[in-house]
């Protein structure tokens, strides 16, 4: 099903009967990344879940959104199908969206839970930096002709190394998501933690590289009314790799 939000067409579906619970899908995912979940769920439960702008078959934005404006749909959609209130599952990017509106708006969630979410900066390292700033320094040089023309022939292709930084999954993004992607990605909500009033359950696999589990012990330690629960073994899509683990923890949470 598709649905106008926000000025653009979002792909959504609603599946079951029940108790509403929504899900945020991650970065580059979209509604059937979810599927088991949707499957177990919505036996009891009607399940909404939709795609980000720019993910699955919702429209690209015209423009690079921020965090505030993938919450302003998820906010929107919420309204519009009348579930302000329902408790809320999200993964990775999707927490983000949720620390962001449960920050702010207290109301529009129950209970939370966060699998392998992101918001929280990663650890810096000096090699980090290094390729940024080589990376920004060689996308100013590639302006400059001549000076390309002259570094390649002492062995420094500039152009090359512009078109090849960045990690696959930034690769392949067309431009107004990189640029999204970008803003994302940059925005430390850590402050905003503290804020959230929910009872949130953090569920984190113990082998996730991409937002590690110190990450989710810093939540716990930050959100007031929160637990975190570690799968052994599963990496950053833990409702994936332990899926029985991570629903029978998820229905104890939510339905009790």
């Amino acid at each position: 099903m598709r649905e106008t939000i926000c000025g653009l067409e979002i792909e959504y579906r609603i599946q079951g009967r029940g108790k509403p619970v929504l899900l945020l899908h991650g970065w580059g995912a979209q509604i059937d990344s979810f599927y088991p979940v949707i499957q177990n769920l919505s036996t009891d439960h009607t399940v909404y879940a939709f795609d980000f702008p720019g993910h699955g078959g919702s429209d690209t934005p015209s423009t690079p959104y921020a965090v505030d404006d993938y919450a302003a749909v998820a906010k929107a959609f919420m309204e519009r199908h009348n579930i302000v209130g329902c408790d809320t599952i999200v993964h990775s990017f999707g927490g983000r969206v949720a620390i962001k509106l449960s920050s702010k708006y207290p109301d529009l969630f129950g209970k939370l839970v966060f699998c392998d979410a992101a918001g929280i900066r990663p650890k810096r390292t000096f090699t980090y930096y290094r390729k940024v700033y080589t990376y920004k320094l060689c996308k100013r040089i590639v302006k400059v002709k001549w000076l390309v023309k002259v570094l390649k022939a002492v062995g420094v292709d500039v152009e090359k190394r512009v078109k090849g930084a960045g990690s696959a999954e930034y690769q392949v993004l067309p431009p107004v998501m990189r640029a999204s992607f970008s803003k994302i990605v940059n925005e430390d909500l850590t402050k905003y933690l503290s804020k959230i009033k929910n009872s949130v359950l953090l569920i984190w696999g113990t082998e996730d590289t991409d937002t590690p589990l110190w990450m989710g012990q810093l939540m716990e330690e930050k959100i007031p009314d929160s637990g975190l629960v570690s799968l052994k073994g599963a990496g950053h899509f833990a409702y994936l790799d332990q899926f029985q683990q991570f629903i029978v923890i998820t229905r104890q949470f939510l339905d009790h």
